[in-house]
């Protein structure tokens, strides 16, 4: 299948969006949302942040597939950060993922950053997807949030 992966633009925010929702409300996810609105507000948000790094797939002039992250400063240099990573339910099992995340690693090496990091809940395919596109697991770390009223 021809795929052309480029750098995510202001104008794919909405079909973007509606990707984002077309992904998540299917299996395993099951998520739905009332409007695209907040998932536009979300990506729009990303995309103001002055280190946003987002990427883009498209077959046959629709994107199928996106990375929406930022670069992130550590201590040993720049990371880039993915926030979300998903592909329409249709494209999935293609490679499609592999490659974006080929191109990705590509384009951080130009941009001299050092590590491409994530998160992703155990147990469902992502976790397979990432350890076959050789990303580890760091043990003893875990994921801590606080909700604030």
């Amino acid at each position: 299948m021809h795929i052309e992966i480029i750098s995510f633009q202001a104008f794919h925010i909405a079909e973007c969006a509606k990707l984002y929702c077309e992904t998540y409300s299917a299996e395993p996810w099951n998520e739905h949302w009332d409007s695209e609105q907040p998932i536009i507000d979300f990506l729009s948000a990303h995309f103001a942040n002055n280190y946003f790094l987002g990427f883009v797939v498209k077959a046959k002039n629709k994107i199928i597939a996106a990375s929406i992250g930022f670069k992130k400063p550590w201590n040993q240099g720049m990371e880039y950060y993915i926030d979300e990573f998903f592909i329409h339910p249709a494209y999935q099992r293609l490679h499609i993922g592999s490659r974006l995340m080929q191109y990705i690693e590509q384009q951080c090496q130009t941009l001299k950053l050092n590590a491409v990091i994530l998160n992703t809940e155990r147990g469902y395919p992502s976790e397979l997807f990432y350890k076959k596109n050789h990303f580890l697991e760091h043990q003893g770390l875990m994921i801590l949030s606080k909700m604030l009223s």
